[in-house]
C-alpha cells in the first residue's frame, strides 16, 4: 500500500511572504518621516533668518525735515523741524532725531522748501556782532527799500535824502554806508519791512537820526 503525506500549509511558521512590497514600503516610509521633517525646519529656519537680515538692514531711521518753508538767514526753531522716517540700507548725509543740536538755534545758509532733509553743512551758527559795529533797525515802507525778495545776507548801500524843501549843495543825497549787510527782515503789514542792518557804530548814529525824519533808502548791492 502506497503511503499517504499529509500535511497543512504553515505560512505562520515562515513569517510572512519575502515577497510582501507593501509591508516593505510602509516600513521604509516610517524611516524617512524624521528626515522631511528635519528638512522642513531647516527651510523654515532660513527663511526667517533671511527675513530678520533683511529688516534690520533696511531698518527705518528718523531724520530731520522742515516742516515749512525756510528762508535764507532764518533762525532754525524746534517748530520749523519734523521727523520723516527713512528705510534705506545705504548711508545717508541727515541729521538724525537724536542730533538736534546741531540746527537749533542755527541760521540757514540759503533758501529752503517744505519737506527738505536737512545736512549740517546748510546752517551755520548765528552771526555775532563784532567789536565797533552794532545793529540799526529801519521800519520802510515800498520804494525805501529795493525789493520784497531783500532777505538777510544781502548787502546794501545806505543813503540819506535831503531833508523837505531843502536843495542846497550841503544838503544833497549823501552816501551812510557803501555796503552793509541785513541780518533780518519781518514784514510787518502790507508791503512794509522792518529791516536790521549791522554796521560800524559811527555810521550807525547818523543813520538812526536819519531815519527818524524818514530819510533813509536803501540800495541792494553785490555781495563780497
Amino acid at each position: 500500500m502506497a503511503a499517504t503525506v499529509r500535511g497543512e500549509r504553515r505560512d505562520d511558521l515562515v513569517g510572512g511572504s519575502p515577497f510582501d512590497l507593501a509591508a516593505a514600503q510602509s516600513a521604509k516610509s516610517r524611516g524617512r518621516v524624521p528626515e522631511i521633517l528635519v528638512g522642513t525646519f531647516l527651510v523654515a529656519l532660513f527663511a526667517l533668518a533671511g527675513a530678520w537680515f533683511y529688516s534690520t538692514s533696511t531698518r527705518s531711521t528718523g531724520y530731520l525735515a522742515l516742516r515749512e518753508d525756510v528762508q535764507r538767514g532764518e533762525i532754525i526753531e524746534s517748530g520749523d523741524l519734523t521727523v520723516y522716517d527713512v528705510s534705506t540700507d545705504a548711508p545717508l548725509l541727515g541729521i538724525r532725531t537724536s542730533e538736534t543740536g546741531l540746527v537749533i538755534g542755527k541760521v540757514a545758509l540759503s533758501d529752503m522748501k517744505i519737506g527738505t532733509l536737512i545736512t549740517a553743512d546748510q546752517f551755520a551758527d548765528k552771526a555775532q556782532i563784532p567789536d565797533g559795529s552794532g545793529i540799526v533797525g529801519l521800519e520802510l515802507a515800498p520804494g525805501e527799500f529795493p525789493t520784497l525778495s531783500l532777505r538777510p545776507g544781502d548787502r546794501v548801500r545806505v543813503v540819506i535824502i535831503p531833508e523837505a524843501n531843502l536843495v542846497s549843495e550841503a544838503d544833497q543825497t549823501v552816501v551812510a554806508a557803501d555796503s552793509v549787510e541785513v541780518v533780518e527782515v519781518v514784514e510787518t503789514g502790507g508791503r512794509a519791512r522792518f529791516i536790521s542792518l549791522t554796521m560800524p557804530t559811527e555810521l550807525a548814529d547818523r543813520v538812526v537820526a536819519a531815519d527818524s525824519q524818514d530819510r533813509v533808502r536803501l540800495i541792494q548791492v553785490p555781495e563780497g
